[in-house]
C-alpha cells in the first residue's frame, strides 16, 4: 500500500510506506497555537488531520477507496460522509487513483472538501456546513487540478485552479481573486493577506503581497538565499518572510526592506521532510514535519520555532491510521 501527502498549498504527492496506527498526544502536551487556539485543541474536538482510506489490489497497488475520516487530537474518528474521495475528471467521472482534494484550517475547526454533489464545502466541527457558489471554478475542471487552503482560523478559503480565488467561508462570497500567473503561496499570519510568487524577467522570483479582494500590496524580488529555499510563511505585518533555510535554519526576510532580518538554526528530525511552514503568533512559526521511518508507522511532528530566541518545541506528535492512501494536515 502507498501512502500520499496532500499538502495544504498544492497538491503534491509523494508516494511513501505506511505501517503504523493512531498515536494520541501526551495528555500533558500543549497542542494548541499561542492566538488562542488552545480552547479549542484542549477539548480534542479539532481536527489534527483528515485521512483517505487505501485498499490493497492483487498487484500489490492500492487505491483510495471508503471516505474521507477526520481525525481529532483525542484520537476520534468521525466519516465526512458527504464528502467526495475519489477526485472527479473534467468528464464528471472519477479518477482510480486521484484523491478529491481536502484542506484542514490551522486551528482545526474547519474542513474544505469536494461534496458528493460537486460542489465546494466548508464545514465547522461541531456546526454547518457552508456551500460555495457553483461558479467558484472553471467549467470543466477536473477536482484532482484543484488546489485548497484555509488560512489558520478557517475564516478564509483559497480555491487555485488556475488562478486563485479567495472565499470567506461564513459567508461563501467570493472576496477577490490574484492576478494571472501568479502561484498562491499562502495566507499571513491573521489571514488578511496573500502571499504570492511570480516568474520575473531573467528566470528571477518574484514576491507579491495581496489583499483578498487581489489588490497588491507589497512587491520584491528577494535574493536567492530566500527564492531558492522553502517554505515560505507570510507574517501578519504582511512584509516579513520566514523561510527554512537548508533544512537547517529558519530566516526571515523584510519584503519592504529588502533585507535579512534575522534567523537561528533550528533541529528538525531526523530524515524529516518539512511540507508547510506558518506563521502561529508574533514571533513564533510552526512547521509539519514528516517521517517515512521504513517499516514503522509514518510520523509527523509538529514543531513550534521562536524566531526571537530561536527555541524549539514540539507540540504535536502522532501516526497516520495504519490504512491511510492520503491525508491533510491541518496547515497551522
Amino acid at each position: 500500500m502507498k501512502l500520499r501527502i496532500l499538502a495544504a498549498v498544492a497538491v503534491a504527492m509523494a508516494v511513501l510506506g505506511v505501517p503504523g496506527q493512531v498515536a494520541v498526544a501526551d495528555p500533558g502536551q500543549a497542542t494548541g497555537h499561542d492566538r488562542g487556539h488552545d480552547h479549542a485543541q484542549s477539548r480534542g474536538d479539532a481536527i489534527r488531520y483528515a485521512s483517505a482510506q487505501g485498499c490493497p489490489q492483487k498487484d500489490g497497488t492500492a487505491v483510495p477507496c471508503g471516505t474521507w475520516r477526520l481525525v481529532s487530537h483525542k484520537g476520534e474518528v468521525t466519516p465526512l460522509k458527504d464528502a467526495q474521495l475519489r477526485a472527479l475528471g473534467a468528464d464528471g467521472k472519477p479518477v482510480d487513483y486521484a484523491v478529491a482534494p481536502v484542506a484542514v484550517s490551522g486551528d482545526g475547526t474547519r474542513v474544505a472538501y469536494f461534496t458528493k454533489a460537486g460542489h465546494l464545502a466548508v464545514r465547522t466541527v461541531k456546526g454547518g456546513v457552508r456551500v460555495l457558489p457553483k461558479d467558484a471554478l472553471p467549467p470543466r475542471t477536473s477536482q484532482y487540478d484543484v488546489t485548497l487552503q484555509l488560512s489558520d482560523d478557517g475564516a478564509r478559503l483559497a480555491v487555485v485552479a488556475g488562478r486563485a480565488q479567495v472565499f470567506d467561508t461564513a459567508t461563501g462570497a467570493r472576496l477577490g481573486t490574484l492576478p494571472r500567473n501568479s502561484v498562491f503561496v499562502g495566507f499571513s499570519g491573521d489571514g488578511e493577506k496573500v502571499l504570492a510568487t511570480m516568474d520575473g524577467a531573467e528566470s528571477v522570483l518574484e514576491m507579491h503581497v495581496y489583499d483578498p479582494a487581489g489588490r497588491r500590496l507589497l512587491s520584491d524580488t528577494p535574493p536567492q538565499l530566500v527564492s531558492a529555499n522553502g517554505p515560505h510563511a507570510l507574517h501578519a505585518d504582511g512584509r516579513t518572510i520566514a523561510v527554512l533555510v537548508g533544512g537547517t535554519k529558519v530566516k526571515l526576510y523584510d519584503l519592504a526592506d529588502g533585507q535579512v532580518v534575522g534567523g537561528h538554526a533550528i533541529k528538525l528530525p531526523k530524515e524529516g521532510t518539512v511540507h508547510k511552514l506558518d506563521w502561529t503568533g508574533d514571533n513564533q512559526v510552526t512547521l509539519h514535519v514528516s517521517q517515512y521511518p521504513t517499516g514503522k508507522a509514518t510520523r509527523m511532528t509538529v514543531l513550534q520555532h521562536d524566531v526571537t530566541s530561536g527555541a524549539t518545541r514540539v507540540r504535536d506528535s502522532y501516526s497516520m491510521l495504519k490504512d491511510t492512501f492520503v491525508f491533510a494536515a491541518c496547515g497551522g
